[in-house]
């Protein structure tokens, strides 16, 4: 009788996080992707692989003996070469033919009881040993390149940094058009992301994932439960196809924005990235002819996308990444088995450049998680409840802090003092990240005087935006009188448009959200030639 196994390994994210060096993480995340490889970690036919992703994979066997015999040679290479110190939870189900797609509901069901009723693995380590990890804090058995000690799953991991040129050079741009000299390369250090000299480097840690996916799936398992069982392994292949590409090419549209923006800088010697504003421009770390982009891809698995970058740059590459998620299709997850868009929700964490790297994604799920609640009870604007939102934070959160936790520092009474979560794509409603991006903190397209960054009476007072940061604590009615008390020296003043005098939208604000980016946040695209506005200090 034939079998369907599922495999689904364990707490990915702590395994891929558990180094705060950024070519253990990225070297992590390229172990987990080897794991369900078909042919580095599965090693098994096409024809018995139905899907294997993101450290999934659903197979199928001719009988129960011949599951059993490959789990055991798996999990095996899985401890010993593949992933040392990385669990999995497998499960078979035995089927009738005709029968895969109910065998495959049932099957989730196994997996999620296997994950719930299996025994922690609690083994005493660190007997005899007189040193730590100095990265994971586990028992060392081995010393790094850099004299570090390091325990068996970093030691394990050196062989895949070898692997890590060739498994993303595929979407490295042949050519940089605006710095033909230059050759682009992913980091592989945190230093090399950007950092300004004299300046306090912060990263993004960027989170996208893709909205109802598991329901879709949900929903086309239910109406396949009569399908053939070759017509069921059909469609889950090629759906299971379009959302790796998916995620491929929305990676891609990331890199070729960044790469579109890389010019030299004016003496030749090195290379920058351009933006708007100009004045946030950063230099590019280099190395021989080569550039290294401010950004590094750590997990990639269909509708699930992790990245690190520049924290300059991180609120512009998740709205990009949300915008081109929604512009691919994918076959039978619609409605009645038509192909369907994908929309994505995305968490930002921008913090120190050493700053624990597992926190910082933590801190970026829950606030993926954030846009993808505010989606949901989006009921009274069709268009915004179909959209892709995003959510950010600055600054390193406390562990097991909860969103109202993060949240309580913009509370002011009965005010709220932030916005987020905004819909990224350009829904009707007021409350999007264009509107913010473009209008409330500027400057707009193609140079426009807009919002805090583009009207001169802003840029040139930075006294007098800080102030108003202030005084939005004290609600609107205190913005309202200080604009009147500008406004006798300075006529015609006004807030960002779509703003009232009071800077409230409801009891919400998004004056601080804006101010808050007013240093930090470089939109990429070629600014309009025009001399940069001077920051004067006039009251």
């Amino acid at each position: 009788m034939p079998v369907l196994t599922g495999v689904d390994l364990l707490r990915i994210q702590e395994y891929v996080f558990g180094s705060n060096r950024l070519r253990d993480v990225a070297a992590a995340s390229l172990a987990v992707e080897r794991a369900t490889d078909p042919q580095a970690g599965l090693r098994l036919p096409y024809e018995k692989i139905i899907l294997a992703a993101g450290g999934n994979a659903l197979l199928v066997f001719e009988n129960i003996e011949e599951a059993r015999r490959w789990t055991a040679d798996f999990t095996r290479r899985l401890e010993d070469e593949l992933a040392p110190e990385l669990e999995a939870a497998i499960v078979h189900r035995e089927f009738q033919p005709g029968g895969l797609a109910l065998a495959w509901l049932e099957l989730q069901k196994d997996l999620a009881r296997q994950k719930l009723a299996r025994e922690p693995s609690a083994p005493q380590l660190g007997l005899s040993v007189t040193a730590s990890c100095g990265l994971t804090g586990r028992p060392a058995v081995d010393v790094d390149e850099d004299g570090t000690p390091v325990g068996r799953r970093v030691a394990a991991l050196r062989k895949y940094r070898s692997l890590l040129t060739n498994r993303w050079k595929p979407f490295l741009p042949a050519e940089l058009h605006g710095a033909p000299q230059w050759q682009a390369e992913f980091p592989l250090e945190l230093d090399e992301l950007g950092r300004s000299r004299g300046e306090t480097s912060l990263i993004g840690v960027v989170h996208v994932d893709g909205n109802g996916v598991g329901p879709h799936i949900q929903r086309w398992l239910e109406r396949s439960g009569e399908a053939p069982d070759d017509e069921v392994m059909r469609q889950a292949r090629e759906w299971s196809e379009d959302l790796r590409r998916l995620g491929e090419t929305v990676f891609r549209s990331l890199i070729e924005r960044v790469a579109a923006c890389v010019i030299p800088d004016r003496h030749g010697k090195s290379a920058e990235l351009l933006g708007v504003p100009e004045e946030l421009k950063f230099e590019l770390a280099t190395e021989s002819s080569k550039v290294y982009l401010p950004l590094r891809p750590i997990v990639l698995g269909g509708d699930d996308l992790t990245l690190v970058c520049d924290g300059r740059i991180a609120l512009d590459l998740a709205a990009t990444a949300v915008r081109t998620f929604e512009q691919q299709r994918v076959r039978h997850l619609g409605e009645r088995g038509g192909d369907t868009n994908i929309t994505a929700c995305a968490g930002v964490a921008i913090v120190r450049s050493h700053a624990p790297f597992f926190r910082a994604y933590e801190a970026a799920k829950m606030l993926c998680a954030s846009a993808k609640k505010a989606r949901r009870e989006a009921t009274a604007d069709p268009e915004a409840a179909k959209a892709g939102w995003m959510d950010w934070t600055i600054g390193t959160t406390r562990p097991l802090a909860s969103l109202e936790d993060v949240r309580a520092a913009y509370r002011a009474g009965k005010y709220l003092l932030t916005m987020r979560p905004y819909a990224v794509t350009d829904v009707s409603r007021r409350q999007n990240w264009t509107w913010l991006d473009l209008e409330v903190l500027g400057p707009g397209t193609q140079g426009n005087a807009t919002g805090f960054r583009g009207d001169p009476a802003w840029v040139q007072s930075r006294n007098r935006v800080k102030q108003l940061e202030s005084l939005v604590r004290s609600g609107p009615d205190a913005v309202k009188r200080q604009l009147a008390i500008w406004r006798a020296t300075s006529h015609g003043l006004q807030l960002p448009r779509s703003l009232d005098d009071g800077g409230f939208v409801g009891t919400a604000t998004p004056i601080v959200d804006a101010l808050e980016l007013m240093d930090l946040h470089l939109r990429l695209e070629r600014p309009a030639k025009a001399p940069a506005a001077s920051h004067g200090e006039e009251g």
